[in-house]
């Protein structure tokens, strides 16, 4: 007697194949579910640190400028600075910087973007995931140079010395964000009181 063996071998061996295979199907799907559900932080994340990287970048970078400002000894050379579109201060712009414009309108720019304002002198970022950042932060990250004057003493002929420098500080709101001084040059002027 011969028997049948391979695909010709019944339904139920075909219909068997089928279960397994819808079931592994099933099991694939919960797992790539699970494994995206947990790589969405993950993508955040990333976008905080790049976001921050560029910002410690553009600080160096200011560090470096108000130095050389400082050391030419022109008197408005760190104000010029602060009028500056800082990504032009890198060597290569970064690949998601959209570029300058006068007060766009947000709602049409893609997210996960860098521009600058050149109305307001304001490097923005649009964040894709504003979650990833701090509660206290909005969709948009803002921060802008500032020249910063602190007077330090009064001279006996009544003139009043002033330390003042740079930073490329935060935005909150409107209103400057300065306990990070990050790029701050030391140069000593004096001015009439």
């Amino acid at each position: 007697m011969r028997t049948r063996s391979g695909p010709a071998a019944g339904p139920a061996a075909c219909g068997f194949a089928l279960f397994e295979l819808a079931v592994a199907a099933v099991v694939v799907a919960v797992l790539a579910g699970i494994l995206l559900h947990r790589l969405v932080p993950y993508a955040g994340q990333s976008e905080v640190v790049a976001a921050k990287q560029l910002i410690h970048s553009l600080r160096t970078a200011l560090a470096l400028r108000s130095a050389q400002a400082a050391a030419s000894g022109h008197p408005d050379a760190l104000l010029a600075i602060s009028r500056e579109n800082p990504i032009e201060w890198l060597a290569r712009r970064p690949e998601n910087y959209l570029g300058e414009y006068y007060s766009p309108d947000v709602a049409e720019l893609p997210m996960g973007n860098w521009y600058f304002d050149k109305a307001s002198r304001t490097l923005v970022y649009l964040a894709a995931a504003p979650k990833s950042f701090s509660a206290k932060t909005s969709k948009f990250l803002r921060f802008k140079v500032e020249l910063l004057r602190v007077p330090e003493s009064v001279e006996p002929d009544g003139r009043i010395r002033v330390n003042q420098g740079l930073v490329l500080a935060e935005v909150e709101d409107q209103t400057l964000a300065t306990t990070n001084t990050a790029g701050l040059i030391r140069a000593i002027h004096t001015e009439k009181k």
